[in-house]
């Protein structure tokens, strides 16, 4: 089975004028000795492109973290500290607003006994 697909496998790699004829083991040899190329060649130069560009990234991302999320950050916690304090005032306000109410209504009791003596 495995000749048979050797044989089929040579036919559909011929050539028109069958100038080129290679068989499945010339093919394996081929392929293993360009795999072979490929891992020996030393790639060191594209990782150390790669590795610099993977720096300069790093950088950029912590400059850009640095101009726009550190004062992002404080203008969140600013924001947070006067929504606080705007709170904190509103309850200062309703309880004065309830103490003028109580103070008023107790003016008015003291005018109602002054008249009444």
């Amino acid at each position: 089975a495995a000749n048979e697909e050797a044989i089929k496998l040579n036919k559909t790699l011929r050539t028109q004028d069958e100038t080129l004829e290679k068989s499945l083991p010339e093919l394996q040899r081929e392929a293993d000795r360009m795999i072979a190329e490929l891992r020996s060649r030393a790639l060191n130069m594209q990782e150390r492109i790669a590795q610099d560009e993977l720096k300069n990234a790093e950088d950029l991302l912590d400059k850009v973290k640095k101009l726009f999320g550190e004062p992002s950050e404080k203008n969140e916690d600013l924001k947070n500290e006067v929504r606080d304090k705007l709170a904190s005032y509103h309850t200062k306000v309703d309880d004065a607003q309830d103490l003028l109410r109580e103070a008023t209504s107790k003016i008015r009791e003291a005018d109602r006994l002054s008249a009444v003596n």
